[in-house]
């Protein structure tokens, strides 16, 4: 009996060694396997910020060179064609913004604003960014507004724009003939939180109910034809769902296949005091000052430089470039700038460089913190770890490209007014 109950203990002493090794090693497995994860991570990232730049960089300057031929005097025929061209572009850059979007979503590193916006306003520019389209085709883009949710309200406008310019630029491609309505409703109002419906309403091809049930899934077309026909990436209603979830709200469909759909989404907003309403003029943008000021332009790319150069020189500031960050250093040594518009990916000197040298000059000049420079990101590189990167390398604000001439007006009277 003692002899079964030493070899038991010996077994069971082997056992639990046994069990200890193969512990171990599937801790090592696994931090492998997190190791490799982290490595296939950052790959992807890079990737994806590399390829975004390169499509980024040329569309900035297309995209630029637009608004300002836009503003000289042209035919009628002439601006049809230069619609149709920002259009196109336009159409281009919401491609590589939907994969980075997806991106973020996946790692966890999308960020929420939490800003003051009129919903009505919002609604009202996605109608007029989308009317050229819509009467393209003959459609009429109708909205309806619920008057009773607030003027004013706190929440992400760039996504809330997001979704419902994805939902109704839809709704405007699968529809021939007919019309395709915005439609907000109150649905809920707290003390703190009011929720809001939008239904964009179309009398368009519709969706079979085996289809509606993959239908916000990534990379999902309804089939092959629907993708040559209509184009599309399959992700923007993927995309959409994230995104509400996220907002605290919800996103579905319901579709008569042959006579139309209506996609809806809900979204959680906080609510505005009335003595906390931003009494700036629209969209919160204070009035810009008269100073003119003294900008030095660093960026490599012709195309940018033009576009840049005739966006400030028409405000009445004063203009010089540098074709890299090296030029930039040698230039801020010798002139007196107040705003400095910061390229990152450059040769022989890169943005990021050149920003820290700059600001090394100015520590070992003495120069007091609200008396320097102000260095303005302006970059192809968008995701949220470029952004940081350019704030930590002692920038001020960041600009995303492609961008609009009043976005660059905006932000400089941001940092300087």
């Amino acid at each position: 009996m003692t002899l079964n109950t030493e070899k038991s203990k010996k077994q069971l002493l082997e056992d639990i060694n046994e069990l200890q090794k193969i512990n171990k090693k599937l801790k090592i497995d696994l931090e492998e396997a997190q190791t490799d994860a982290k490595i296939v991570n950052h790959v992807k990232s890079m990737f994806l910020s590399n390829i975004s730049h390169e499509i980024r960089t040329p569309m900035n300057g297309i995209i630029g060179m637009y608004n300002v031929l836009k503003q000289t005097k042209l035919s009628k025929e002439q601006i049809e064609f230069l619609d149709i061209i920002n259009i196109s572009g336009q159409n281009l850059i919401s491609v590589i913004d939907d994969i980075l979007d997806l991106s973020k979503i996946e790692s966890g590193n999308l960020k929420l604003e939490n800003k003051q916006f009129s919903i009505n306003d919002k609604i009202e520019k996605i109608k007029n960014l989308l009317i050229f389209k819509s009467k393209g085709k003959g459609i009429n883009l109708i909205s309806e507004h619920d008057t009773k949710i607030p003027k004013y309200v706190l929440g992400d406008a760039g996504r809330f724009k997001q979704i419902l310019t994805n939902l109704t630029n839809n709704a405007i491609k699968y529809t021939k003939e007919g019309s395709v309505t915005i439609k907000t409703q109150l649905l809920k109002d707290t003390n703190k939180h009011i929720f809001v419906k939008f239904n964009i309403i179309d009398t368009g091809i519709g969706i079979t109910e085996k289809n509606r049930e993959n239908l916000f899934k990534s990379f999902y077309q309804v089939d092959s034809s629907t993708t040559r026909k209509y184009g599309g990436t399959g992700l923007g209603l993927a995309i959409s769902k994230h995104l509400t979830k996220i907002m605290g709200g919800d996103i579905g469909v319901e579709s008569t296949f042959g006579k139309g759909s209506t996609f809806w989404f809900i979204l959680k907003f906080n609510k505005v005091l009335k003595n906390e309403v931003d009494l700036k003029s629209k969209d919160g943008i204070q009035k810009s000052g008269s100073k003119k000021l003294s900008v030095l332009i660093v960026e490599d790319n012709l195309l940018n430089q033009r576009f840049a150069s005739a966006t400030l020189i028409k405000q009445g500031h004063n203009v010089d470039i540098a074709e890299n960050g090296m030029i930039a250093v040698e230039k801020f040594k010798n002139n007196k700038y107040d705003v400095i518009l910061m390229d990152i990916q450059m040769p022989v000197m890169d943005g990021i460089e050149a920003a820290k040298e700059i600001r090394r000059i100015e520590k070992e000049r003495n120069i007091a913190i609200n008396k320097r420079v102000n260095i303005l990101a302006v970059t192809a590189y968008v995701l949220d770890h470029d952004k940081d990167m350019c704030l930590a390398a002692g920038m001020d604000e960041y600009l995303a490209k492609p961008y609009k001439p009043q976005e660059l007006i905006q932000l400089i009277e941001k940092i300087y007014y």
